[in-house]
């Protein structure tokens, strides 16, 4: 995470890239999962700028999980947000814990992806949902991505979107996995 490190005080201040639509189209795809009041965490979650939009969007607690603590220093401090040093692989929450979980280009910086969805179908109740959203490694562009990914010591191990949605059926995690803007692509599951 040495990336991370030295790099969260640009996060800390550019990282908020969320628009008022964009908020209101991931909103939109987790209040089947996620009541006002309910809970969800926010995995990989950086300096906390998607869940604190997502918090007031969807007036519910969202925790931001992160491995890097100069990431969590810029966690905003309100009160539907909180912030909790710990890795995907290894939550430190209980079973059901959570509403929903969203991973936001994150993903593919998890050091073992198959413990992270193991966690995610654990922390999550029983029909609540998995959003992950996530570049597909498919084209040049994306080559070099992965390879400078490579070279700042990130794991970097990316999913094609019909591999994203068999990897995570195969962890109790059924859904669908949708083409976006660019590179980037979504799946959104129900945990079994």
């Amino acid at each position: 995470m040495g990336f991370f490190n030295w790099s969260a005080p640009v996060f800390g201040r550019f990282a908020d890239r969320w628009s008022p639509s964009d908020i209101d189209e991931i909103a939109g795809w987790l209040r089947p999962y996620v009541q006002p009041g309910g809970r969800m965490l926010d995995v990989g979650g950086g300096t906390g700028a998607l869940a604190a939009k997502l918090s007031h969007a969807l007036e519910a607690e969202v925790t931001v999980l992160d491995p890097t603590p100069e990431m969590i220093r810029y966690v905003p401090s309100e009160p539907l947000v909180h912030a909790v040093l710990g890795t995907a692989e290894e939550m430190p929450f209980d079973d059901d814990y959570a509403d929903a979980i969203i991973v936001s280009d994150a993903f593919h910086h998890f050091a073992d992806q198959d413990r992270a969805a193991q966690e995610m179908a654990r922390v999550v109740r029983p029909g609540g949902g998995v959003i992950v959203l996530e570049l597909d490694p498919s084209g040049w562009f994306m080559r070099m991505i992965v390879a400078g990914e490579k070279l700042l010591g990130e794991p970097g191990t990316f999913f094609t979107v019909g591999e994203m949605c068999e990897f995570f059926g195969r962890h109790g995690i059924d859904g669908e996995c949708t083409q976006m803007r660019g590179p980037t692509y979504r799946f959104v599951g129900r945990v079994r």
